[in-house]
């Protein structure tokens, strides 16, 4: 594992200890719930992916980077057949907690998507990769990954971050006190800033922004189809009053 990988490696798995919304495994409850329900899975903040991509998929699914016992259960409560990939051991010792407690199996696989996937060409039949390759600084590599561990006629779900919001400091984002002003130059690179001065910890990691050019026009050199897109936004951030932040994309590997 690289120093980026490893760093945020113990990023993911400080927010775990701390209780971020995004390391809170599902109760028994919700499990029970999502059993009664239709799907309702998460790849940006706020919204749901809609149902209708869930339409004729086959039951063999990779959580990328989908750690942390939110996304696993989701799928397995609704007959997937479920392979989960991250980076952080808490966040997959969540989902074995979970998995545990309502006996379900579940494969955990701890990997770092900067290198090569841990599985055989044509495995998987559709991909739920929720934001997260903001931890990535090649990502292009992510999605030639995606590409090759999916069967023909495959489906890639993913959420991003509009680069857009790497332009403005943390601490503007979410408090008034500090002025909504451009700071940093896009594409943004946490090792670039880290050489001007800025200390890189745990309660935000090595970050990048990344083009549309390498988020989108990424996907489709990797050989995938875009079908669909959506855009999302962000509670409590002060930027989501003038623009989307978030936005997610389904791809199709062609048969």
């Amino acid at each position: 594992m690289n120093k980026v990988s490893n760093f945020n490696a113990q990023t993911w798995d400080h927010w775990s200890r701390k209780g971020s919304v995004w390391t809170r495994p599902f109760s028994s409850d919700q499990f029970a719930e999502a059993k009664e329900r239709t799907i309702e899975l998460i790849l940006t903040p706020m919204k749901k992916a809609p149902l209708w991509w869930f339409e004729g998929l086959g039951e063999r699914v990779l959580g990328l980077a989908s750690g942390g016992g939110q996304q696993g259960p989701e799928l397995i409560a609704h007959g997937y057949d479920v392979t989960i990939m991250d980076i952080s051991r808490r966040q997959l010792l969540a989902d074995q907690a979970v998995s545990m407690r309502e006996d379900y199996p579940i494969n955990l696989v701890r990997a770092d998507m900067t290198c090569r996937f841990p599985f055989e060409d044509n495995v998987f039949d559709f991909i739920v990769h929720p934001v997260s390759n903001c931890y990535v600084e090649e990502i292009e590599h992510v999605w030639r990954e995606a590409y090759r561990v999916l069967r023909p006629g495959g489906v890639l779900m993913s959420g991003w971050t509009n680069p857009i919001m790497y332009m403005v400091a943390d601490e503007a984002l979410n408090s008034e006190e500090h002025p909504l002003e451009i700071k940093y130059p896009l594409p943004y690179n946490s090792l670039v800033e880290e050489q001007k001065g800025l200390e890189i910890t745990t309660d935000g990691g090595y970050q990048f922004s990344h083009t549309l050019g390498t988020q989108i026009g990424g996907q489709l050199r990797a050989g995938f189809l875009l079908k669909d897109f959506y855009e999302d936004n962000e509670a409590d951030n002060r930027l989501g009053k003038y623009t989307s932040l978030y936005a997610a994309t389904l791809a199709i590997k062609p048969m």
